[in-house]
């Protein structure tokens, strides 16, 4: 079960409809640059921790104004460390990406995710939590690629700017604000699902 969870997340990393969570992930790490680890492991916590609230039935139904303000905060948590280093902060801004992913993200679903979400309601919270990790691990393979590459890069000032990699990474995620509070990301999320599934 382990097994087929994690290939069923990398074959769905290649869908449309994990470009929800991917391009908040993504743009998280490379606003983080440096602090790239802090962001994945914040961003990865939400992510999992919200996922497995809506899919159990345990709560997590954000309305998107909400969802919307929590990605306005997390760009201001992420710009902080352009001044002065806060692993703590970046981390923290990461976490409310992660949670607002979770609450946006329509999964394609395959047999054996299909499987978990079914069970998740009576689950035990434990086991419920590490299985769906387990399957995000997969589907976050490409985010975690970015934050492994940025995190090694030697001498990150000389090949890529601070500041150019700040203004992508917060850039993308205050449009993601913008268009889940003007009402978009319904539209966006459910023409993506469709791409996946046709």
């Amino acid at each position: 079960m382990i097994v087929d969870l994690l290939v069923e997340g990398f074959d769905s990393a290649l869908l449309p409809c994990s470009f929800v969570v991917l391009v908040p992930g993504a743009a998280a790490v490379i606003a983080a640059r440096q602090e790239s680890t802090s962001a994945f492991f914040g961003f990865s916590i939400g992510l999992v921790a919200l996922t497995f609230l809506r899919f159990s039935g345990r709560g997590g139904d954000l309305q998107t104004g909400f969802v919307a303000l929590m990605l306005a905060v997390a760009v201001v948590l992420l710009a902080i460390p352009l001044v002065r280093r806060l692993n703590v902060v970046t981390g923290a801004g990461g976490l409310l990406v992660g949670a607002a992913a979770g609450v946006l993200w329509e999964p394609c679903v395959g047999i054996h995710f299909a499987e978990l979400l079914n069970d998740l309601p009576t689950s035990r919270i434990v086991p419920g939590v590490a299985l769906l990790a387990v399957y995000l691990i997969g589907v976050l393979a490409p985010v975690i690629a970015l934050a492994a590459v940025l995190y090694l890069i030697p001498n990150p000032t000389l090949i890529l700017a601070r500041p150019v990699m700040l203004v992508i990474g917060c850039g993308t995620l205050a449009v993601l604000a913008v268009a889940t509070a003007a009402g978009f990301s319904d539209d966006v999320i459910s023409r993506l699902v469709e791409l996946s599934v046709a």
